[in-house]
């Protein structure tokens, strides 16, 4: 980088999107932003990064995966795309989770990002090809008790890029990227309610957390979204297919 066509991010509201905008907007790359409802945070994001064009769509329908293909209509070519759109909920056991909840995460973090991929492919395409970087989960390769439906929608998306990488090969190179926990408010939340299930206290929990990895502490925010930035640019060009974990050496 820098790029001469935008990279669109989807999923931008969400910490690790904003995170990748930040990174890319860095090294003045162009930028298309895609969040879901929040339109103050993706306006705040939009002007903080000088993106080029922003929407909210939902894109856990037909209809909103059309209006994406309306707004990138203008654009001839694409040097990158990045999917970071995603839903944790809160845990249940694989016997316990509900058909509703199953399908939501599978929509948004499955299904959404394979006709994102469809829609955008032909711009990944175009001019001298592009990246797709999806953003799955270290528990896309193990996943634990109380996270069937999550961990099954993250290994999916590496079936998606491992396709992709060979589908495309040549022209347009797919990866993914395997954050372990990430430090934000998102992951206080989820570790509060595991905190509590287990009887201790939020501190203590997050103590032995970050004592199974080998660092001592959780990888940040911006330590992904350079992976996520390195990926999207033309210094990985002989990187395709792969998924790359970033968790501190957890795994």
């Amino acid at each position: 980088m820098p790029a001469s066509n935008p990279v669109l991010i989807i999923g931008a509201t969400g910490d690790l999107g904003a995170g990748v905008a930040r990174a890319l907007h860095a090294h003045d790359v162009p930028l298309l932003l895609h969040g879901g409802s929040n339109e103050r945070a993706l306006a705040d994001l939009t002007d903080e990064v000088d993106a080029s064009a922003a929407w909210t769509i939902d894109l856990r329908t037909h209809e909103g995966i059309d209006q994406l293909q309306e707004a990138l209509d203008r654009y001839d070519s694409l040097d990158g795309v990045v999917f970071t759109a995603g839903v944790n909920p809160t845990a249940e056991t694989t016997a316990e989770i509900s058909d509703d909840d199953w399908d939501e995460v599978y929509r948004v973090n499955h299904w959404a990002a394979w006709k994102a991929i469809q829609r955008t492919l032909p711009l990944l395409r175009a001019d001298n090809g592009g990246s797709l970087v999806l953003v799955s989960s270290v528990f896309g390769i193990r996943t634990p008790a109380r996270r069937a439906a999550y961990g099954a929608s993250k290994h999916a998306l590496l079936g998606l890029v491992q396709a992709v990488a060979q589908e495309e090969a040549g022209v347009v190179r797919a990866n993914a990227v395997l954050p372990g926990p990430m430090w934000s408010e998102n992951v206080r939340r989820i570790f509060q309610e595991h905190a509590e299930k287990v009887g201790a206290s939020i501190d203590e929990y997050v103590a032995s957390r970050a004592a199974g990895i080998p660092r001592r502490g959780f990888v940040t925010v911006e330590e992904c979204a350079n992976v996520c930035r390195f990926l999207l640019s033309t210094d990985s060009s002989g990187i395709n297919g792969q998924s790359i974990i970033v968790d501190g050496g957890e795994y």
